[in-house]
C-alpha cells in the first residue's frame, strides 16, 4: 500500500519540489499552504507521514504540532525550518515531532528519514532521529554544534529532558558536560525549580557526604547548627553531581539508596527525608573499567546509566570550531564589550589544525585571552599562541598500558612539588583525598623530602 505524505509549508517552491521528489519516489503525496488547511488535511487517516514547516500563516508550526497531537497521536511529524537551532529542536521533540531537520533540505537525508521513520511505525512510537541543530547568537545555558554526534546528544535531550531519568554524562575534560545538565534541566518542564551543580571532587569525603545530604545540630565538629544538603535543596529540581568517579565507596552506598528508595538522613540524623530529585551525573573516567578493578559500585553504575551521554572530544568534531568560535565570540562581547569578529583563513587554519586537547574549555579559554589582547576587531593568528602545540608536534609515542602513565606521571609531580601534596594535588586536576589513594594504589614513596 501506498504512503501518504502531507507537506505543509507557506512557500510554494518548496512545497513544489518535495512533492514532485516525494512523487518520483513512489508516494502520494497531499499539500498545505497554512496552519488551519494543514490541521484539516492531518485529521485524515490516511496521512501516514507530515513533514511540518515552523513558520506558517494562521497557526504556526509548533501551534499545529500540538493540535495535530492531540488529534492523530500516532501521526508521525517531521519538523523541517530555517530557524535551525538548539531550542527549537529540543522543543519540537518535546512536542512530539520525530524528527527536525533543517532547510535547505538535503533531498537524500530526508528520503533516509522518511524510510526510518516508515520503518519505526511498525513499532511503538518512541525515541527520535536525525536533526540539525546550531546557534551563533550567545543565550546562558544553550549548546553549540551541528555536527552528527551533537545532533544525536540535542535529540537525546529532547526525549528525555521532561523526565525524571536519571542521566550519566561521560566525557573528557572540557567537553561541555555540565552544559549537557543545564540543557536536560532548562529544556524542561522543571526550569522553573532548581539547578545545583557540586563537584565531588573538590571536598574530602566526610565534607561532601554533609554537603550532599545536610548534617544536624552536633553531628561533628563544627556542626553548630543543622544545615540542609543540595538534596533538599534541589527539591523539584535537578542535582548535578559532577566527577562523580571521585566520591568515595561510603558516599556510594548513600547514593545507591537514595536512587533505590528517592530517601536520605542526614549526617548526624535519624529522620528519613524524601526528595524529588532528578540526579544527573558525570565524569571524565571511564566508570565500567573503574567498577572492574573495584573503584566503582556496579551497582551505582547501573543506577546512574539509566540513560547515558557521550560527549565527543572537540577534535572529533572540528565540523563545530566555527559555529562555536561565532557563538564564542559573541559570549566575549557580552563580556569584555570587545567586538572581535572578522577572522582572517589563516586563523580559522590554525583553529581547525590544532588537536584542542583541553577540548571546547580550552577554546573558550583561548578565545577569551586572544580578545582581551586584541587591538581591533581582526582575529589575528599570533594572538591564539598555538603555533607549538598542533597536530604535528605531539610529544612522541609512548607504548605502556595507562596505569603505567599515569604512575610515572602521579610520581614526577610529587617530585615536582617536593613532595607537598596539595600543590601536586592541584596541578594534577585533582583532590587531595582522590591523590592519596592513587599514591596508595600505585605504592609510591609520598614521604616529604628534606
Amino acid at each position: 500500500m501506498m504512503k501518504t505524505i502531507l507537506i505543509a509549508d507557506d512557500d510554494n517552491a518548496i512545497r513544489r519540489t518535495l512533492e514532485l521528489h516525494l512523487s518520483d519516489e513512489g508516494y502520494v503525496v497531499r499539500t498545505a499552504a497554512d496552519g488551519h488547511e494543514a490541521i484539516a488535511k492531518a485529521e485524515q487517516q490516511e496521512v501516514n507521514l507530515m513533514l511540518l514547516d515552523l513558520r506558517l500563516p494562521g497557526f504556526d508550526g509548533f501551534e499545529v504540532l500540538k493540535i495535530i497531537k492531540e488529534k492523530r497521536p500516532d501521526l508521525p511529524v517531521i519538523m523541517i525550518t530555517a530557524y535551525d537551532d538548539m531550542a527549537t529542536a529540543i522543543e519540537s521533540i518535546r512536542l512530539g515531532a520525530i524528527d527536525h531537520l533543517g532547510k535547505p533540505v538535503d533531498l537524500d537525508h530526508l528520503d533516509e528519514v522518511i524510510e526510518k521513520v516508515f520503518e519505526m511505525s511498525l513499532l511503538a512510537r518512541e525515541g527520535v532521529i536525525f536533526r540539525d541543530a546550531y546557534d551563533t547568537h550567545f543565550e546562558q545555558n544553550i549548546m553549540v554544534g551541528r555536527s552528527r554526534s551533537m545532533k544525536e546528544i540535542y535529540k537525546t535531550i529532547g526525549a528525555v529532558a521532561d523526565t525524571r531519568a536519571t542521566v550519566l554524562i561521560q566525557g573528557e575534560s572540557g567537553t561541555g558536560k555540565e552544559m549537557v545538565a543545564r540543557a536536560l534541566h532548562f529544556n524542561s518542564q522543571y526550569r522553573n525549580r532548581p539547578f545545583i551543580a557540586v563537584a565531588c571532587s573538590s571536598l574530602a569525603p566526610n565534607l561532601l557526604e554533609s554537603e550532599l545530604f545536610g548534617h544536624e545540630k552536633g553531628a561533628f565538629t563544627g556542626a553548630y547548627r543543622t544545615k540542609p544538603g543540595k538534596f533538599e535543596l534541589a527539591e523539584g529540581g535537578t542535582l548535578f553531581l559532577d566527577e562523580i568517579s571521585e566520591t568515595s565507596l561510603e558516599i556510594q552506598v548513600k547514593l545507591l539508596r537514595f536512587l533505590q528508595e528517592r530517601e536520605f538522613e542526614r549526617v548526624g540524623g535519624i529522620e528519613t527525608i524524601k526528595a524529588n530529585v532528578r540526579i544527573v551525573a558525570a565524569t571524565n573516567k571511564n566508570l565500567s573499567e573503574l567498577v572492574a578493578c573495584g573503584g566503582f559500585r556496579k551497582d551505582l553504575y547501573y543506577r546512574l546509566k539509566v540513560v547515558s551521554i557521550d560527549m565527543p572530544p572537540l577534535r572529533e568534531r572540528k565540523d563545530d570550531i566555527l559555529i562555536l568560535v561565532k557563538f564564542l565570540l559573541e559570549k566575549m562581547y557580552l563580556e569584555t564589550g570587545k567586538r572581535v569578529d572578522i577572522i582572517p583563513q589563516k586563523t580559522m587554519n590554525q583553529l581547525l589544525e590544532y588537536s584542542w586537547p583541553g577540548n571546547v574549555r580550552e577554546l573558550e579559554n583561548t578565545l577569551r585571552r586572544a580578545v582581551i589582547l586584541s587591538h581591533g576587531t581582526v582575529l589575528l593568528p599570533e594572538s591564539l599562541h598555538l603555533d607549538g602545540n598542533r597536530d604535528g608536534d605531539r610529544f612522541a609515542l609512548v607504548i605502556k598500558p595507562l596505569h603505567e602513565v599515569e604512575r610515572e606521571h602521579i610520581e614526577n609531580i610529587l617530585i615536582y612539588t617536593n613532595y607537598e601534596k596539595k600543590r601536586a594535588a592541584e596541578i594534577l586536576g585533582i583532590s587531595r583525598p582522590t591523590l592519596d589513594r592513587r599514591v596508595k594504589e600505585y605504592g609510591l614513596d609520598d614521604s616529604p623530602r628534606s
